[in-house]
């Protein structure tokens, strides 16, 4: 039988939330990293770019049936932008230089668009991978645990989306 009122876990979680919550001399040193900001401002820029292209898909009505699925990588995207700012705020104390980025024109063709998103998707995986690595917080990895887990998820779905249809299957 399953001991519930009881503490099954391993670790006290109040003594691990204490041990990995960053020390001012540790934000300071992130702070100062030029290179972080500069990496967090790119990020930025393309979750708005992302959340913008599957805002331009959702408004495609041959896509209509997909709408549930593009909705929700919409909202990722939005959320990714959120956890983005929040993790700037953590680290530099501010977010006002970071903010919306000049918008440049989204193409109309959706079977490009897809593509584009697609394969963006799949470079996004890696940047996000790298830049967590370089995050020596362990307090700052989860946002990018999420973002690149959700990443992985719109690259599978949009896989199938574009194979469903836009990729014609000659049949002899």
């Amino acid at each position: 039988m399953y001991p519930y009122n009881r503490n099954t876990h391993l670790y006290d979680t109040h003594t691990r939330a204490k041990e990995t919550t960053m020390q001012p001399d540790q934000t300071a040193l992130l702070s100062s990293d030029r290179r972080l900001e500069e990496l967090l401002v790119l990020a930025r820029q393309e979750a708005h770019q992302t959340a913008r292209k599957f805002k331009t898909l959702l408004q495609n009505t041959d896509l209509a049936e997909a709408e549930a699925i593009l909705k929700a990588m919409y909202l990722d995207g939005l959320k990714h932008l959120r956890l983005l700012r929040e993790v700037g705020f953590t680290i530099f104390g501010n977010t006002s230089e970071m903010e919306t980025p000049v918008e440049p024109e989204i193409t109309a063709d959706a079977a490009a668009l897809m593509e584009e998103l697609l394969l963006g998707e799949m470079d996004d995986i890696n940047f996000y991978r790298n830049l967590l690595f370089a995050m020596p917080e362990e307090d700052l990895w989860n946002a990018f645990f999420e973002i690149i887990t959700d990443k992985q998820n719109h690259t599978a779905a949009l896989n199938h989306l574009y194979a469903k249809y836009f990729c014609k299957i000659s049949g002899n």
